[in-house]
């Protein structure tokens, strides 16, 4: 499944989305999630920060829909 319908999928669904991603030369995991996103960015509540981020589609390297039901809590 590519990343536009994974975000869409889990706005539609209200869950949250583990993601893998590339910041420079650092690979990062965040739990966010997703408010709106377009072509080249997601805007997401990033749960580790505790604040609303920009993310660029094309440095997300992996992106898995979260069940609602699991009890992942950093916030």
């Amino acid at each position: 499944m590519n990343l536009s319908k994974i975000f869409r999928l889990a706005m539609q669904r209200g869950c949250k989305v583990k993601m893998i991603y590339q910041k420079n030369n650092e690979v990062i995991e965040r739990i966010v999630s997703p408010r709106a996103f377009n072509a080249d960015l997601v805007v997401c509540y990033d749960h580790f920060r505790k604040a609303q981020r920009n993310y660029k589609l094309s440095n997300i390297l992996a992106a898995e829909i979260l069940d609602n039901r699991h009890d992942y809590q950093r916030d």
